[in-house]
């Protein structure tokens, strides 16, 4: 589902990127695989720390919460250093990008995620992969090298 969202993603913000920070649209697929990995590999950390709650809150209707503050920040942090490192953007391009792309995607993971339960945390693994190579499962797996085998 992460997919389905991306792909929305870059077509509702691929333009507004463009003309705010002057980003090439050669590089829109890499900016926006980067915003993915930085998102999923967040959550995965976050949610191995044992902070579900602070995911929960963070992709719900309810203001950030400090736990979710923490792992929007990190998200930021990781988007920023993803396209410094991956897409050879600047830094101050980096952090504007990071500042218009990540509350609209947070905004799409929470409007999908109303479509469930409020305390169900099932959506996680829909809406950001689980179980497949690249989702939550995949992610968790490969951080803890193999340890869930």
């Amino acid at each position: 589902m992460i997919e389905e969202i991306l792909g929305n993603l870059k077509t509702e913000l691929s333009g507004k990127l463009n003309a705010e920070t002057d980003v090439p649209s050669d590089k829109m697929d890499s900016i926006i695989s980067v915003l993915g990995d930085a998102v999923k590999g967040t959550a995965a950390k976050e949610m191995m720390g044992g902070n579900l709650s602070g995911i929960m809150n963070l992709f719900s209707d309810k203001p950030n919460d400090q736990q979710a503050d923490h792992i929007e920040s990190n998200m930021n942090s990781n988007i920023v250093s993803g396209l410094m490192d991956k897409v050879g953007i600047s830094s101050a391009q980096a952090q504007k990008i990071a500042a218009i792309a990540l509350p609209f995607l947070i905004k799409m993971i929470t409007k999908k995620k109303e479509d469930s339960p409020k305390e169900d945390s099932s959506f996680l693994s829909e809406i950001l992969g689980g179980g497949a190579k690249g989702g939550l499962g995949g992610i968790a797996k490969d951080m803890l090298g193999g340890f869930l085998k």
